[in-house]
């Protein structure tokens, strides 16, 4: 069917008769791709679509970040600031040169309404000047990597949001301290070295879900683990990351949280075999979960020995009777009431 340029208007003009109200709902469904080409309709779509559009940034390429500053530098960007809710910057190929860094800053700073903010790179950026003076009052997640260089900005962040934070990602590859423990009373999970747990207060938090890794390249476990044990009885889910998993590793889990029902272990170096001996202590840390159900071992934590699959989980499930799945040696394994069989290959 040929649509006519008069058939055309005439739609359009049906469809601004609708109220406002009822369009705004409707341009909701829509996707990023057609909230962009219904900018290009009208003023009323364009003034629709802009916080669709805006809602979460979001880049994959210097190019689109580049783009984005200029925007934000323009006039018309501060018409933009109210809409932008959710912001990451590109991940990995950036060159963040000292004057990119300053137009980041300055484009965050008047940003009230965000609530999640990723500034982890693989670069070292330190955004120094944006830690001591942003303030954002709805600010929930936040991802950044901190460095000496900026661990006492970072620390005073936090101390201005710690009422907000419900999702705490903070990675280090170096031995770094706060001056004095923050309080994060609103805690949801948390990503950190065990080293730096211990200078979070979040005896409080409902804290749910915890992943921990390693910085240590002498150590093969997890650093004495200081939480409170009521905080420690809330959490469900921990996943740790190590250089170097040991069978400890296991245990140190189980001492500070016994009563999880997920443990996902990660090596973040190469695959090795996992002996009987280690098979059979691990069942005797198992043995000290009272609620675990789901336990990983990804390919790169551990590597089963033999084909003897079998018995490896029969005698984890003989120590720990409340597990269901079970992920070991590239597969999965699920029990239905006391059998247990391969549900598929583990990715």
């Amino acid at each position: 069917m040929v649509v006519t340029r008069r058939a055309a208007r005439a739609a359009r003009s049906s469809i601004t008769r609708l109220p406002v109200e009822l369009l705004d709902i409707i341009v909701r469904y829509l996707s990023l791709e057609q909230a962009a080409a219904m900018c290009q309709i009208s003023r009323l779509f364009n003034a629709l679509a802009t916080p669709i559009l805006y809602q979460s940034v979001t880049f994959n390429t210097d190019e689109q970040l580049l783009a984005f500053l200029n925007t934000m530098n323009r006039p018309s960007g501060a018409s933009l600031v109210p809409h932008i809710q959710h912001f990451a910057l590109p991940r990995d190929d950036t060159l963040y040169m000292p004057e990119l860094v300053e137009d980041i800053t300055v484009s965050l700073l008047p940003l009230s309404n965000l609530r999640f903010l990723d500034l982890l790179t693989t670069d070292e950026v330190y955004f120094i000047t944006f830690l001591q003076t942003a303030q954002f009052p709805r600010l929930s997640r936040f991802r950044i990597a901190v460095h000496s260089e900026n661990s006492e900005a970072l620390h005073d962040f936090l101390q201005r949001h710690h009422r907000t934070l419900q999702h705490l990602t903070i990675t280090h590859a170096e031995q770094v301290e706060f001056p004095s423990p923050i309080h994060l009373p609103q805690l949801h999970s948390l990503y950190t070295t065990d080293l730096l747990l211990s200078r979070l207060n979040i005896e409080d938090a409902p804290l749910v879900e915890l992943r921990i890794y390693n910085i240590d390249e002498g150590r093969v476990g997890l650093h004495a683990i200081s939480i409170d044990p009521s905080t420690a009885r809330r959490v469900r889910n921990v996943t740790l990351l190590c250089r170097y998993i040991s069978v400890d590793a296991f245990g140190d889990v189980a001492k500070g949280f016994p009563l999880i029902d997920t443990l996902k272990v990660e090596a973040m170096n190469l695959p090795r075999l996992m002996t009987a001996d280690e098979i059979i202590r691990i069942g005797t840390h198992l043995a000290k979960f009272t609620e675990l159900s789901t336990l990983i071992l990804d390919r790169s934590a551990a590597v089963r020995p033999s084909n003897d699959d079998n018995a490896t989980i029969l005698g984890w499930y003989g120590a720990c009777k409340t597990l269901s799945s079970v992920t070991f040696g590239g597969k999965t394994w699920l029990r239905e009431k006391d059998k247990w069989s391969v549900l598929c290959e583990a990715v």
